[in-house]
């Protein structure tokens, strides 16, 4: 992705005019908060043909229209008179700002509209732990799975007894995009509590300025 972003800035980077006659950005509409990922769709002039699709996590851009390099996140190019495009990767939650390059064919002049913003909304599905136990060592080990379009997430386990907290382990993390998240927690049995004893897991995540969810929750014994 880094060659394919590079090799297209510097491909439509020279001899870029103004937008005085750019494509004209149709959806998302300025500001929108879209739950699905984001279909673009754009008028062009008569004249004009796409180039490429710009997408950056923040709106500053160069001297020629294009986004500034180290906020670009994803670019695509086309190969004449597209006017739709929607990405196949998916993007991070939150602020996104995108533009069209386009060019006269006859003239091989280029231009970009200028930047538009949307907002991508949290997405995230979380899986209830999967329980491991050493009944020789006296431990439990909690692991929770996740995925979504988060950068980060706060993953957060408790042990109750009798609707008493017991202990319990929160880790911020990172998350990939594309990918199932885990971690593991291990809790081990302290004396005064025996074999065998039925408690209750109580598992969440939370998102860092955003959304906060969880399970049900569930029943394991002390090993």
């Amino acid at each position: 992705m880094g060659y394919r972003i590079a090799a297209l800035v510097g491909a439509l980077g020279i001899g870029v005019a103004t937008a005085l006659a750019a494509a004209m950005p149709l959806t998302p509409p300025p500001g929108a908060y879209i739950e699905s990922p984001p279909y673009f769709t754009w008028a062009l002039p008569s004249n004009e043909r796409s180039d490429a699709l710009y997408i950056a996590t923040k709106p500053a851009t160069t001297a020629a229209g294009l986004f500034v390099k180290a906020n670009l996140e994803r670019a695509h190019s086309f190969a004449g008179s597209e006017t739709s495009w929607s990405p196949i990767a998916p993007l991070y939650a939150g602020r996104h700002w995108w533009l069209v390059s386009s060019s006269d064919p006859k003239t091989s002049r280029r231009y970009q509209s200028a930047p538009r913003e949307f907002t991508l909304a949290v997405s995230c599905e979380f899986d209830r732990s999967q329980v491991r136990r050493s009944l020789s060592q006296h431990w439990l080990r909690l692991t929770p799975h996740w995925s979504g379009n988060m950068r980060t997430v706060r993953i957060k386990v408790s042990l109750l007894l009798n609707s008493r907290i017991i202990w319990t382990r929160t880790k911020l993390t990172r998350n990939r995009l594309g990918s199932t998240g885990s971690l593991s927690f291990t809790w081990h049995r302290p004396d005064t509590i025996k074999q065998g004893t039925v408690m209750h897991v109580r598992e969440g995540f939370s998102v860092p300025g955003s959304s906060a969810g969880g399970g049900d929750g569930f029943r394991v014994k002390a090993p």
